[in-house]
């Protein structure tokens, strides 16, 4: 393979792992079943997306023993094919232009569509169908083979394929795809080329494969969804089917990563999921039955029972966006997002109450990074400025004091102590401006693979001197040995990390008193099935205002008598560069600690 297709090889793979993202993300924003279905066959038949001529897709039944045409894209023949690609290349759509349409853009394809929906086709033993769903492998079918190659999963053996499919597809040539979510059978996709003839690749299996399970995921949940909504509504109109209703509309609630309860006109606790049971810190069976009022809950400042009966009396939906609640004086840490709703019976009557929360921490802390990083931004435009400003000021002052310091030694007409104040001082100014500089400089970072081991050996040696000079023990938990015998390869600049991991150590040593001990440790975490090299710095110092601890990263902020207050935000800076992340912890036990995370490449035994 030449270097010019292997090129257009990875292009066409980067490509398709784009349009993947594309369809997610638009897929992603919607929780309506046929506008998921649309998106997904249109992404497979898009000229620039996956490319195939047509692409009908069947949803199993309720109880998996039938599937049931749903969506079809495509034409009965060549011709309205080829109008129709024709007219797309026009109007020069983009992928996510065309994908978001509400309707299928030319008439002639809902003929297909509409024989497409009324075939149902039973899940028969032995059948092609049961045995793609049964191991979850697609199905490369070509009729024409007498001896298809197992190697990309060809089939042609047309005895074993349902009629009903034949019928409808009338080509030889074509790919069957399960989809299944987790363990559960949730369809067929189908796809061919009838009408250009391209042959149906390795590659395009595999990339329908990860189209399906996705598809797959987002089919079933949006089912769940739409699901346990309908469900909800039924409970309040028809109280005779709750018992038979009960165990269903159990696993569904469970299933929403959502925490609720709900609460008769009484207050008792008619029903509750295991995230709710979490936050009480209570079991679930422990819950139901009991009298919410028993239970000292709050919303902030304002008490739930309160609130309850608010919407109760007023007959309106209450909502409490970004609270913390306390649980049996038990305050959570995260934020929440909680909605008081009417349960209705049948004849409009109010039954109770309906509790859903809703966890939102991540995204407010998405939303503080945002605010976080345009702040910083300002800050970074407003240090530049004031770096200008005073650059030639301290050339003058610099000359200046040079010359009486001359003046002085060659006619002793001066104080030479006063000439070398005015020099430490213009030193320790260009040492503030060079700080501003280096947090306001957008230059890039030359990022290469470095051994992280040797940073942090070459950092820790820098610091011992600076330790020995006062009495202060540098001790690793892990041992020497860890780092000479380890060597911890990740993506980096060796300068900026050096820069970052001297800032922390030095802020440890200024934070401590002769004969105290600073701990240096270091190990290897997995997160979400990535790596990651995780380096803890502790002092015995504690941070005593609580403010300084949400603020000790923030620019010019430091409690230090000298400094610019920029050396911890610069380490931030490089170490989010490298995303990673840096976090601080300090109480009056184990003393502050700087937790640095790093993702790691991989570990190369030093032999």
């Amino acid at each position: 393979m030449t270097e010019e297709q292997i090129i257009k090889k990875y292009e066409d793979l980067l490509r398709r792992y784009n349009i993947l993202n594309r369809i997610s993300e638009i897929v992603a924003s919607t929780n309506e079943l046929d506008k998921i279905l649309r998106i997904i066959l249109k992404g497979v038949t898009f000229g620039d997306g996956f490319g195939f001529n047509r692409a009908f897709l069947f949803l199993a039944d309720q109880k998996i023993d039938h599937l049931k045409g749903k969506l079809a894209i495509g034409t009965e023949t060549a011709e309205e094919a080829w109008k129709i690609w024709g007219e797309i290349q026009k109007k020069n759509y983009s992928l996510e232009e065309f994908l978001s349409q509400e309707k299928l853009i030319i008439e002639e394809n809902l003929s297909l569509n509409e024989r497409l929906k009324k075939i149902t086709i039973p899940i028969t033993s032995g059948k092609i169908i049961e045995q793609c769903l049964t191991n979850g492998n697609p199905v490369n079918i070509d009729l024409t083979l007498e001896n298809p190659s197992p190697d990309i999963n060809q089939f042609s053996d047309a005895s074993l394929i349902e009629n009903e499919i034949l019928d409808l597809i009338k080509h030889p040539k074509f790919c069957i795809i399960p989809l299944i979510s987790r363990t559960k059978k949730v369809g067929i996709l189908i796809v061919d080329n009838k009408y250009n003839g391209r042959e149906i690749t390795k590659e395009d299996i595999i990339f329908l494969m990860m189209l399906g399970q996705f598809a797959a995921s987002s089919i079933r949940n949006t089912i769940i969804y739409n699901e346990l909504k309908e469900n909800l509504n039924n409970l309040a109109k028809v109280n005779y089917q709750i018992k038979i209703l009960k165990e269903y509309n159990e696993n569904i609630i469970e299933s929403v990563p959502l925490s609720m309860f709900a609460v008769d006109n009484n207050f008792n606790i008619t029903a509750c999921n295991k995230n709710f049971s979490d936050i009480m810190h209570i079991s679930k069976y422990d819950l139901i039955g009991k009298n919410i009022k028993n239970f000292v809950i709050k919303i902030n400042d304002f008490n739930l029972v309160d609130e309850i009966s608010n919407v109760m009396a007023d007959k309106k939906v209450e909502g409490f966006y970004k609270v913390k609640l306390e649980m049996n004086n038990i305050i959570n840490e995260s934020i929440y997002d909680l909605f008081l709703v009417m349960l209705k019976d049948s004849k409009n009557n109010i039954n109770g109450v309906i509790g859903i929360i809703e966890d939102v921490t991540i995204t407010v802390k998405l939303e503080k990074s945002l605010q976080e990083a345009r702040r910083f931004a300002e800050l970074g435009k407003f240090s530049a400025t004031v770096a200008h400003e005073i650059r030639n000021p301290l050339v003058s002052i610099g000359g200046y004091a040079n010359r009486i310091k001359r003046r002085y030694e060659e006619r002793q007409e001066f104080d030479v102590n006063d000439a070398e104040v005015i020099t430490s001082e213009i030193k320790r100014l260009e040492e503030i401006l060079n700080d501003i500089l280096d947090y306001a400089s957008d230059k890039k970072v030359d990022f290469k693979v470095i051994n992280l081991s040797e940073v942090l050996k070459y950092c820790l040696e820098l610091a011992k001197i600076f330790a020995e000079q006062n009495n202060i023990n540098i001790s690793l938990l892990t041992g020497r040995e860890f780092l000479d015998n380890q060597n911890l390869i990740i993506n980096g600049s060796y300068d900026n990390l050096k820069q970052a991991f001297i800032n922390v150590l030095n802020n440890a040593l200024e934070a401590s008193s002769s004969k105290q001990n600073v701990y240096f440790d270091t190990s290897i975490i997995e997160e979400f099935k990535q790596k990651w090299v995780e380096i803890k710095i502790n002092n015995k110092s504690m941070i005593q205002n609580e403010k300084d601890l949400y603020k000790i990263f923030l620019p010019f902020y430091t409690t230090k008598i000298h400094g610019t207050g920029l050396g911890l935000t610069l380490t931030k800076k490089i170490i989010e560069e490298h995303s990673g992340n840096i976090d601080v912890e300090s109480n009056s036990e184990s003393g502050t600690t700087f937790i640095i995370k790093l993702p790691l490449i991989r570990i190369e035994d030093n032999i």
